[in-house]
């Protein structure tokens, strides 16, 4: 899973706030339970027709 870390921290997994990195879904969620890092959610291109 994809995560940004809201803070620097460091245990398993070493981030720096703002820094963004894939890590396992076991760890994700424990670090988005206390509120360390938000999922990064990609964003669907929409491809216009202009013309």
């Amino acid at each position: 899973m994809k995560v940004k870390a809201l803070v620097s921290f460091s245990g398993k997994v070493t981030m720096s706030k703002g820094e963004i990195k894939v890590v396992t879904k076991e760890i994700a969620d424990d670090l988005l339970q206390a509120g360390h890092v938000e999922e990064v959610v990609a964003k669907k291109q929409v491809k216009s027709d202009a013309g």
